[in-house]
């Protein structure tokens, strides 16, 4: 067995440890020691969307696998299930030592890009700098602060999964591939495949240049050899990950990113298979956007207006006194943007992206191709429509790339690119005799960088400073005040970079004449480059973004109580609150008809596309004008929108609909159509209490005329199953207030199967016969009773595999 120096083998990597914990305690400190909590706009969204279900989970010890909370209903596996991938849960625990969400990310960040520039041959005291500069830039930060969890999480693997690939080329073949088993696992746990796609070009390109560089040396054996391990580790790693990932591809083809049925919207983008393209990318950056790379605030970005602004003397001039100059200041920030499309600050660090072009000039050139390729990449594809002809035709061409929006996510390639290229470069540049030539490169590399910041310092008032998105109604005192604000934001920042640059450089500089040890010149290193990073990233998460109770609705308001106290079974909320449509806030408590999710059913999106988002506007206008008309608000009725919540707060702001059609009723007629487009349609023309509509061309044999003597009750639910009673005089078509799904149901009348039918373009229905009857269903999809089982036993099999790994390579 081999020998471990504890000094060489096991000190540095402790001492990495204990820094990425001491950072991670730095910024999470609030939840650590004050018992707060980061608040997160999209984690408080889902929480309340969730609840039904992580009640049910804590109540039962069993998983609900539909939920009522929102937009009437939707499989619960799109919010919250777990599956049969707990181990590698476990093993994803094991590797954050413990700490809590989302602060485990943050450190997972780290320790992963660390391993992997340990991969790349990086000295481990170095490898600490670029673990921090990746973990700590402002893309995660600002992930957090938005609540994408499950985004930043991804990527904090991805450094993880690339490392364990380079080692399984270049050095051991078998700890490599089962590390790429292990990390490809833990990141297709957190769920989000956005990520993993664009870690696959990551891999794609490097995998091109291995292949060539193989090819040339004569080595193409070895290539092949080890792609095959690889393809094996991602076999395995998608098995523990094969429920989820077949569950989500089926629910696609059903959701609004799929292909709609429908021929004749005037919107043809929505005919598309995925999302639409104005949707996609809705979210683009402007063409100088990545500057923020090098340059925090070049273009104004979310820069903070301070109390000794041109604005906030503007201010005073208008009257304002000193507490409202604070207010106002706050709501002014966005205006500092002068760019054309989001402030969004992506910063690499600018030391790093000095190193980045001395990795450039030093890096062998396979590494630097392939790096070079994936940073322009992501730039390109961030641009969006702001470069249609090519981000276009990726998005009609690249298999599954229509199913993702906020293409400016994809700015983490080049950031990744630029970590680890410039930790490559700095590796080498420490590792070359600095003769002329190679002086003369840094000095190039120098000039690129830290003088080109200067440069932009001294000449700022070049620049116009006027943003294309500038209100020309804007009061004249706010004109002038504006443009110097903006001029002084960015000489700070371009100044930033080169101060930042220059003291990096002078350490390099002060070792190289040997009049600094190494151990200082790396202490140096870290602390300036890790201070770069994050002091930007303090910008955007500090304490005041925790609070102690971070969840504002914990409890339920008078509202809610209200409603509590007066609902049945089935009864839902429709939500009137000054948002959109698209808030859970509701669906904490109650049922609701409102929601909050990306991937939501295409029959339900394109019903409320049609009719239900106008009924909710009008509905509240009526409020508002005190002449709600319930007989007028069809499908709030089918949905059973039994509560109209204008103002939580207060019970008075609770209205019930007695026009609800309640959970299910007996209707006299069906009124048969042939295509989904007459189906959507004539859904809006009917008196859903009296007749139904479905679509003979999908449910064959159905009459045209039923007998409503009748009376169907919900009797009993939880997530994922429904009981009516049911008695009528004659054979009868019942229709049911819950979202139509064509997969995993199990339907039965008095414990026979029976024949789900779709009525009202999203609704249940059912022929039941004279009689009375005890109806149920029950969404139980064979995908995930067969997918936990497989999940299982890949998830043994991975671990196994990594642990026998590691003993073979320690035996060695």
């Amino acid at each position: 067995m081999r020998k471990i120096s504890f000094q060489k083998d096991v000190l540095p990597h402790l001492v990495a440890i204990a820094v990425f914990l001491a950072l991670t305690l730095f910024f999470f400190k609030p939840a650590f020691f004050d018992g707060q909590s980061l608040y997160q706009g999209d984690i408080e969204q889902w929480k309340a969307s969730a609840t039904e279900i992580l009640d049910y989970r804590d109540s039962t010890g069993e998983e609900g696998l539909w939920t009522n909370s929102i937009f009437g209903g939707m499989p619960a596996y799109m919010i919250s299930v777990e599956w049969g991938n707990q181990l590698i849960k476990f093993a994803h625990a094991v590797y954050t030592l413990g700490l809590p969400h989302p602060a485990r990310i943050l450190f997972a960040s780290m320790l992963s890009f660390y391993i992997m520039l340990l991969c790349f041959k990086v000295r481990p005291y170095l490898a600490i700098m670029g673990a921090i500069a990746f973990g700590c830039s402002s893309y995660n930060f600002i992930g957090f602060t938005a609540g994408h969890n499950a985004r930043i999480s991804a990527i904090s693997f991805m450094p993880l999964i690339m490392g364990a690939i380079h080692l399984c080329f270049t050095k051991n073949k078998w700890l490599g591939g089962s590390l790429t088993a292990l990390a490809l696992a833990m990141q297709l746990r957190v769920n989000h495949i956005q990520m993993t796609y664009y870690l696959v070009f990551v891999i794609a390109i490097y995998g091109i240049i291995q292949l060539v560089y193989h090819y040339r040396e004569g080595e193409i054996k070895h290539f092949l050899q080890r792609s095959a391990i690889l393809i094996v580790a991602a076999i395995l790693a998608v098995g523990t990950y094969f429920g989820e990932i077949y569950a989500t591809y089926e629910y696609g083809g059903y959701s609004n990113r799929g292909k709609s049925e429908l021929t004749q919207q005037t919107d043809l983008e929505k005919n598309e298979d995925g999302l639409s393209k104005s949707y996609a990318f809705a979210y683009s950056n402007g063409i100088w956007d990545p500057i923020t790379l090098f340059i925090p605030n070049a273009l104004g970005g979310s820069a903070s207006l301070s109390p000794d602004s041109n604005i906030a003397d503007g201010l005073r001039q208008q009257g304002a006194n000193e507490a409202q100059v604070r207010q106002q200041l706050q709501g002014l920030n966005g205006l500092m943007y002068w760019g054309k499309e989001s402030p969004t600050t992506y910063y690499a660090g600018a030391i790093m992206v000095f190193l980045f072009v001395v990795g450039l000039i030093f890096v062998e050139r396979k590494y630097v191709i392939w790096l070079i390729g994936i940073a322009v990449l992501g730039i390109i594809l961030s641009y969006g429509r702001n470069m249609e002809s090519l981000n276009f035709f990726f998005f009609d061409y690249l298999p599954g790339y229509n199913k993702f929006r906020s293409v400016t996510f994809t700015m983490v390639l080049p950031i990744f690119a630029i970590s680890l290229l410039g930790m490559l470069g700095l590796e080498k540049l420490l590792s070359t005799k600095l003769d002329q030539a190679a002086k003369k490169k840094l000095l190039i590399a120098l000039g690129s960088t830290a003088g080109l910041a200067l440069l932009l310092t001294v000449f700022a008032g070049v620049f116009s400073f006027r943003g294309v998105n500038d209100n020309p109604q804007w009061p004249a005192w706010l004109k002038d005040s504006i443009i110097p604000d903006r001029k002084n934001a960015f000489r700070a920042d371009t100044f930033r970079s080169f101060i930042f640059i220059a003291l990096f450089a002078g350490v390099y500089y002060l070792h190289s004449l040997q009049k600094l040890s190494k151990n200082i010149a790396f202490t140096l290193f870290i602390l300036i480059a890790g201070l770069d990073v994050v002091l930007l990233g303090s910008r955007f998460i500090d304490s005041n973004r925790f609070q102690t109770n971070s969840i504002q609705n914990d409890q339920p308001l008078p509202g809610d109580q209200y409603i509590s106290q007066n609902k049945s079974l089935g009864d839902r909320v429709i939500d009137l609150g000054p948002g959109i449509f698209y808030d859970a806030r509701a669906s904490r408590f109650n049922h609701s008809i409102n929601g909050y999710h990306g991937a939501r059913i295409r029959r339900f999106q394109e019903l409320l596309d049609a009719d239900l988002q106008n009924e909710r506007i009008q509905m509240r206008q009526d409020y508002q004008g005190g002449n709600l008309n319930f007989g007028n608000y069809e499908t709030v009725n089918m949905l059973n929108g039994r509560f109209v919540m204008a103002n939580p707060s207060s019970p008075q702001g609770i209205v019930m609909n007695p026009e609800a059609n309640g959970a299910a009723w007996f209707i006299e007629s069906v009124s048969l159509v042939n295509s989904p487009d007459e189906e959507l349609a004539q859904t809006q023309m009917i008196d859903t209490k009296r007749t139904a509509v479905i679509d003979q061309s999908k449910f064959e044999g159905i009459q045209t005329s039923y007998s409503n003597n009748g009376i169907i009750d919900l009797v009993d639910y939880h997530p994922g199953y429904w009981k009516y009673e049911s008695n009528n005089s004659a054979n009868g078509m019942a229709v049911f207030s819950e979202i139509h799904y064509p997969v995993g149901f199990e339907v039965t009348i008095d414990g026979k199967p029976a024949k789900m039918l779709r009525a009202n373009y999203i609704l249940r229905a059912l022929e039941i016969p004279a009689g009375q009857h005890t109806i149920e269903f029950n969404f139980s999809p064979k995908i995930y009773k067969t997918g936990t089982i497989v999940m299982q036993i890949f998830s043994i099999l991975v671990l196994l595999l990594f642990f026998a790994s590691i003993y073979r390579s320690l035996k060695a």
